[in-house]
């Protein structure tokens, strides 16, 4: 009875860190869209992009439990430093990727985090890769490299490139993530956004300088979408392998450009749709298989 109560519990727990996952992904797939809305120069989008959630993160935390504010953002420790400076960068490189190539080549790229992440959990977190999600993996990354099928102009590569940076610094915050079981993970956020701020207005930003409507865009961008996405997107590190949370994070490749193309036109290659759909299929194969064999046990 005990060990069909604690598979039950397990499963719940997976299951509700996919739900908070996938919530999160839905989310920040306005993400781009917003961007190409605010249309501004970098660093003053940068900069309003690390100081409202850093707020917002702060504010929800002490509200939450300011206990975590207490320990691990007042008292940081040199690990939580290094991983924000590292999603710090990951913002950065992010918002200069779109800007310099097209946004579903950055989401695609930036998503080959799951085999990063992946092999980074098998090293450093002796997390065991099983047979499905090591052949979900394998298909997402070559959905994913559909999208090079055209020869890239040199400012397309830098963004590339860029969105490559980002790839790898989310993935070592995802396994940060995984191995603190998420507990101050908030303190992540808020020191990265800190950073990021300062690094901005270092090399020029100007906060205060667009019109309205592109005010409202970041506020909504900054204060609203990136904020919940990443509070709800933190949840699924707790209950599930860190291979399996960035697969989940790969439906932002399809629904990221599905909203730019809807909004503003811009209609991504037949390579890059075909791609997308099969990392979409993928995923749902891989859930739904995953959630047969945890379900098997118990019946």
């Amino acid at each position: 009875m005990n060990g069909i109560s604690a598979a039950l519990s397990r499963i719940q727990g997976e299951t509700k860190g996919r739900l908070f996952t996938l919530m999160g992904v839905m989310i920040l797939s306005f993400d781009s869209l917003l961007v190409r809305l605010i249309d501004s120069d970098e660093w003053t989008l940068i900069f309003w992009r690390g100081l409202l959630p850093a707020t917002m993160f702060f504010l929800a935390q002490w509200k939450i439990d300011p206990q975590i504010i207490k320990e691990h953002f007042f008292h940081p420790k040199t690990s939580t430093l290094l991983t924000a400076a590292l999603l710090s960068a990951s913002t950065i490189c992010f918002v200069f990727s779109l800007d310099h190539t097209e946004v579903t080549s950055t989401l695609v790229i930036a998503n080959t985090a799951p085999l990063i992440t992946a092999v980074m959990g098998f090293f450093f977190l002796g997390e065991k890769l099983n047979r499905s999600t090591v052949i979900a993996i394998i298909i997402s990354v070559g959905g994913i490299w559909l999208v090079f099928g055209y020869q890239p102009k040199l400012e397309e590569r830098e963004g590339d490139l860029l969105a490559l940076v980002t790839a790898i610094s989310m993935s070592v915050y995802l396994i940060m993530l995984r191995k603190t079981q998420a507990r101050y993970a908030t303190a992540f956020l808020i020191y990265s956004g800190i950073f990021t701020a300062i690094i901005a207005l270092i090399a020029g930003a100007k906060p205060f300088s667009l019109p309205l409507i592109k005010d409202l865009y970041i506020v909504l961008l900054c204060g609203v979408v990136l904020p919940c996405s990443f509070l709800l997107i933190n949840v699924g590190p707790r209950y599930l392998p860190a291979a399996e949370a960035s697969l989940i994070l790969l439906l932002e490749v399809l629904f990221g450009p599905l909203l730019v193309w809807l909004i503003l036109g811009e209609m991504p290659t037949p390579a890059v749709a075909l791609g997308a759909g099969i990392i979409v299929v993928t995923l749902a194969g891989h859930t739904i298989w995953s959630q047969r064999k945890q379900t098997s046990p118990v019946q």
